[in-house]
């Protein structure tokens, strides 16, 4: 079975070293790009098996309805891709970064 995010209204948000890197190698901008593909289909990269399974009952709680939290993935210790969603007003946002600017 596809794990699949439910489309939703949400931003997604690059950093600016992510933005400038991706503005300056191509390479880079296509890995970036398949790296959020994975991500929609609840691939969650390199992560450990502890956050890969809070990452999948996140996805099915999200899926549901009423989740709020975070879902964290890592592609080849390159970048993070987090997926929040405030408790506050529902507010969705992706964000791309390189891990040391968390």
């Amino acid at each position: 079975m596809t794990k699949t995010l439910k489309a939703g209204t949400h931003q997604l948000v690059f950093t600016s070293g992510v933005n400038d890197r991706i503005a300056e190698d191509s390479k880079f901008a296509k890995f970036v790009y398949q790296s959020l593909l994975r991500f929609n289909r609840g691939d969650w990269g390199s992560v450990e098996a502890e956050d890969w399974k809070a990452n999948d009952v996140d996805l099915k709680s999200l899926n549901n309805g009423g989740w709020y939290g975070r879902i964290l993935a890592s592609y080849d210790g390159i970048i993070w891709i987090i997926r929040n969603t405030a408790e506050e007003d529902g507010t969705q946002a992706i964000t791309v970064l390189f891990p040391d600017e968390y």
